[in-house]
């Protein structure tokens, strides 16, 4: 809400000082704070959706809202790119004489000043609470702050030479910087809508997780995915065929607690399956593997 609250204010000043100098640096930034804003507001939504806890028809949770609304945001910066872009082209060919320049100087560094304050704010926030809505707004904002600078440059060139190739260039430069983090942000959105695993650190801390419980423990496959904050495992254990039921379930039990310690809220899916045998002395059957568990896990209180 606060970033809601400081975008609605910086959209106004920046459109109405960038329509009354003509300055298309100044334009370019009214559309990307227009743009912040609408990206603050789509992750407000998709935060007030995404913590409904998991029902009849989503018994996964809701937790892409955030992917989402992070892939969404970073559709409405490329459409943001486009439209700088297509009025530097026309500035470049009828330039427009500037006004006001002091006062738009005086805009876009309340806005960088502004910006920085509230996309650390958000940064801090999204790393708490493990947000990638928070985190693509914060994102946007962190832009917001080089383009105003990069605006500012191109209006203090101006206004010390007069020519307005410095702030339809600085505008171009704009355009650039919100083409790249638009890409960056779409990116970041697909990822979990399209269910990619998690990083390879993150996986590697698990497998080091079973080997710290059962050294000879065989992670036979390691499956792995995120929706919002909410990491989902899914591990398939070889484990040996003489041990009985009991044994694996709190060996699983224990694996489960040890990862959801290390990624709180997690969901994590233990499959084990029982090692090769081989037959030896005729109807005698032996273990292939090294494993016997023989371990005793406390149990959970009921």
């Amino acid at each position: 809400m606060v970033s809601v609250g400081s975008n609605t204010l910086l959209v106004g000043a920046k459109a109405v000082v960038g329509l009354l100098s003509g300055s298309a640096a100044l334009l370019s930034e009214a559309l990307h704070s227009g743009l912040d804003l609408l990206a603050s507001l789509l992750a407000w939504v998709s935060l007030r959706f995404s913590v409904h806890p998991p029902d009849w028809e989503h018994p996964f949770g809701h937790g892409k809202w955030e992917n989402l609304s992070a892939f969404l945001e970073g559709l409405l910066i490329l459409a943001v790119a486009v439209v700088v872009f297509y009025q530097c082209g026309g500035r470049l060919w009828q330039p427009v004489p500037l006004t006001l320049v002091p006062w738009g100087l005086l805009v876009l560094g309340v806005s960088a000043v502004v910006n920085l304050g509230v996309s650390w704010a958000l940064k801090k926030t999204a790393r708490r609470f493990d947000s990638v809505a928070l985190d693509a707004d914060a994102a946007h904002l962190r832009t917001d702050v080089y383009t105003s600078a990069g605006a500012l440059l191109g209006l203090w060139g101006y206004y010390l030479t007069g020519q307005h190739l410095f702030d339809t260039l600085a505008a171009l430069g704009v355009g650039v910087i919100i083409l790249w983090v638009g890409l960056k942000v779409t990116h970041g959105g697909l990822h979990g809508l399209l269910d990619t695993r998690l990083p390879a650190a993150e996986e590697e801390a698990v497998r080091e997780l079973v080997a710290a419980v059962v050294p000879v423990l065989e992670i036979k496959e390691l499956r792995s995915r995120k929706a919002g904050p909410v990491r989902y495992l899914n591990l398939t254990l070889t484990v040996c065929r003489w041990d009985n039921l009991e044994q694996v379930h709190q060996m699983c039990d224990h694996l489960e607690d040890r990862i959801q310690e290390r990624f709180p809220g997690a969901h994590v899916f233990i499959h084990p399956e029982p090692c090769i045998i081989k037959p030896e002395n005729g109807d005698h059957l032996t273990c292939a593997c090294p494993l016997r568990l023989n371990i005793s896990y406390p149990l959970k209180p009921e």
